[in-house]
């Protein structure tokens, strides 16, 4: 009789332990997904104060404090004593979480030195022969079902030789549900008449809008890049009178963007100058699409090029450079401005770029673009030339 009973609770054992054990590498309840490292702070200043305060992320769930975070240091790596970084030396920070054997991908946190200076002018003397490039604005929305044509055929010129003298920016405007658009950019659109165009629309420079690129019937993307080419390789014949150099410092902590500026004048002239902040990859759905084929070969959910802020809403075209009527061949002006980042929405500071435009009186009231940088954030733009 005991040795039945035995068998009898040894076949229970069995079962129980089959229906209850799991493999040892089963992750706990609720913790599902990748495991990720996010900063608080993609920039800090080089105070040893400013922070950048890390969490750990196991899908949806925070395991911060049973996780350990590595800083890079060549091909070794060292455990952060906690869960946030400074420093006072400048450079770029590599950083990885480890939890159940499990590594995040890296992120990466620059230290800088604050505000700036800008660089030194490679020909100080020189006052012509600028390396000229283009401003475009593109008009665009979630909204717009025809708009992933556009799209597609700006993806399409990026591959030309005449992009790399074109400084795209992508005006989101018009259509609702599109949180991409701003009182900024909708100001940018009303200059330029694309309320009453509609949109997609390109036009370069601040031109006439009756000399925009817009779509026609039986266009591809291929053709609508030709089109492109076509207008910017005319205003590229044009030489341009003003040179600029800039330089942009800001970070998370000090809450703000900080510009300056250097323009060389090459021939005297009415000039006026402004700074735009864009941001590119930002990942956003609902793109409508009255071409779903496109959708094999194009990217419509990350949105590049995307304006946040401009420096001056009235007039678009800038404030007077140098605060002067008129400037002088030969002159060397200032700009500076300072971004406050609680009037703008960026998703990722660290994908935020500072658009540098210079425009001249070309008649009457009317200003266009003479020339255009882009410069990075902390990062420096020197004077170019031909």
């Amino acid at each position: 009789m005991n040795k039945y009973w035995n068998l009898l609770l040894c076949s229970f054992l069995l079962v129980f332990t089959a229906a209850c054990s799991g493999n040892s590498d089963d992750e706990p309840e609720g913790e599902t997904g990748e495991l990720t490292l996010i900063s608080s702070a993609t920039y800090i200043e080089n105070n040893g104060t400013d922070q950048a305060v890390f969490t750990v992320l196991k899908g949806k769930k925070d395991v911060t404090a049973e996780a350990k975070i590595y800083q890079k240091k060549g091909s070794s790596f060292e455990l952060l004593p906690s869960a946030s970084f400074s420093s006072k030396t400048q450079g770029d920070y590599s950083f990885f979480a480890s939890y159940n054997n499990e590594k995040s991908p890296a992120v990466v946190v620059v230290v800088t030195s604050g505000m700036l200076d800008l660089p030194d002018d490679p020909q100080p003397s020189k006052f012509e022969g600028f390396k000229h490039r283009l401003l475009a604005v593109q008009g665009t929305s979630l909204g717009c079902t025809y708009c992933p044509l556009m799209i597609a055929g700006l993806t399409e010129y990026a591959k030309l030789e005449e992009s790399k003298s074109t400084v795209l920016v992508a005006a989101h405007c018009i259509m609702e549900g599109d949180d991409m658009i701003s009182a900024y950019s909708t100001a940018v659109a009303r200059s330029m008449n694309f309320h009453t165009i509609g949109v997609p629309i390109v036009l370069f420079n601040m031109r006439s809008v009756s000399e925009r690129v817009e779509l026609k019937t039986g266009d591809t993307p291929s053709s609508v890049a030709t089109r492109i080419q076509s207008t910017a390789q005319t205003l590229l014949k044009a030489e341009a009178n003003t040179g600029i150099s800039a330089a942009v410092s800001g970070t998370e902590a000090s809450g703000s963007i900080k510009v300056t500026a250097a323009v060389k004048v090459g021939k005297t002239g009415k000039y006026r100058i402004s700074a735009w902040v864009v941001e590119d990859d930002i990942y956003a759905t609902g793109q409508l699409n009255s071409y779903p084929a496109l959708e094999a070969n194009y990217d419509f959910t990350h949105h590049s090029n995307v304006l946040r802020c401009i420096s001056s809403s009235d007039p678009v075209s800038g404030v007077n450079l140098g605060g002067k009527a008129e400037c002088q061949a030969g002159e060397t002006l200032k700009f500076s401005y300072e971004f406050n980042l609680k009037d703008m929405e960026v998703a990722n500071l660290a994908k935020a770029r500072v658009v540098f435009i210079v425009t001249q009186n070309e008649s009457g009231s009317r200003y266009t673009v003479d020339n255009a940088v882009s410069c990075g954030l902390n990062s420096q733009v020197k004077f170019e030339y031909k």
